[in-house]
């Protein structure tokens, strides 16, 4: 069973079953991913299997994952006007074949043909099958598949809904729970290091609209650096989503309230910490500041409260979310 730990499970005593995987790559180790997602042929499952369990068996799992997102996701965007256009090709060849198909597996394998991922192809067929008033319609019908019409075409579209593992509303389901999952973990591990701060919750009160995960009420020192806020993001920082995210959250964050850090959780390519555009007030880490680079003005009269504080914060940053 997947699960949306930042470590492998290990069942067996091998080395290599307890040696972390990598996370923060280099620039030839990541071109050498994206350059076989890009000459891959067949389903993002597929791939994805390929890759974690024979290709880069030595990096993390959710760094692959994450990666295999985006390039799929950018592969999508530029070629969306070619599967447009061969809708009316596509749904014929479908009707067609479905005849002398009895599984229900006939769109998976003209995916694989074409080269575009089942749910794009399910919701291009869809959209030229039927007059759609509303997107909200098509998602509908993309959700609950039993409501199309069609049996033969409904069973079709449930099957690549479950063997889409990057588009979707299952998919869409999936990364809302591991964003919330991450959240939750930086406020457990913010509170096990004593630091006072408001959440997004808190901020939306005070009227603010773009708002850090946690924002500090009193800041810290992070290896020299004032950081006054901590944004969590569930996926692998490359250098053009962590500009996408500047441009369209941090920048602003380090506008209102100061320097702040972004936690990558799945890793990051090696230049994303050095960019220039880093220099608003943004620091890059894969993972929760650790006790000894942090230092925070007392508020309590026990002068010696902080470095007790190091074991939890230790044990919540190896724990399983």
């Amino acid at each position: 069973m997947e699960t949306s730990n930042l470590t492998e499970i290990s069942s067996g005593p091998s080395v290599d079953s307890v040696r972390p995987k990598k996370h923060i790559l280099s620039a030839a180790e990541y071109a050498n991913i994206c350059k076989f997602i890009q000459h891959y042929h067949g389903l993002a499952i597929d791939c994805e299997m390929e890759m974690v369990n024979r290709i880069f068996p030595d990096i993390d799992r959710l760094a692959l994952k994450s990666i295999l997102q985006t390039e799929l996701t950018t592969r999508i965007r530029a070629q969306h006007w070619q599967y447009d256009s061969k809708a009316k090709k596509l749904l014929q060849a479908f009707e067609d074949q479905v005849g002398t198909h009895p599984a229900p597996t006939l769109l998976l394998k003209i995916a694989c043909v074409e080269g575009i991922s089942p749910m794009a192809l399910c919701r291009n067929i869809l959209q030229y099958k039927y007059t759609f008033l509303q997107k909200s319609e098509l998602n509908r019908l993309l959700k609950y598949p039993h409501l199309i019409d069609d049996p033969k075409l409904a069973a079709n579209v449930a099957q690549c809904m479950c063997s889409d593992s990057q588009d979707g509303p299952l998919v869409d389901l999936r990364r809302r729970i591991l964003g919330e999952e991450y959240e939750f973990k930086l406020k457990e591990m913010a509170k096990a290091a004593n630091m006072h701060y408001y959440d997004e919750n808190d901020l939306r009160r005070l009227g603010y609209d773009k708002t850090p995960d946690i924002k500090m009420i009193v800041p810290f020192l992070y290896k020299g650096e004032v950081v006054n806020w901590i944004e969590s993001k569930a996926t692998f920082g490359d250098v053009k989503t962590h500009k996408w995210y500047i441009q369209q959250q941090l920048y602003s964050y380090s506008n209102r309230f100061g320097a702040g850090i972004v936690i990558y959780w799945f890793g990051y390519h090696e230049d994303t910490p050095r960019i220039p555009d880093n220099n608003v007030g943004i620091i890059v880490l894969d993972d929760f500041p650790s006790s000894e680079s942090m230092v925070f003005l007392n508020l309590s009269d026990n002068e010696s409260s902080l470095p007790a504080q190091s074991t939890e914060i230790e044990n919540l940053s190896d724990s399983k979310v």
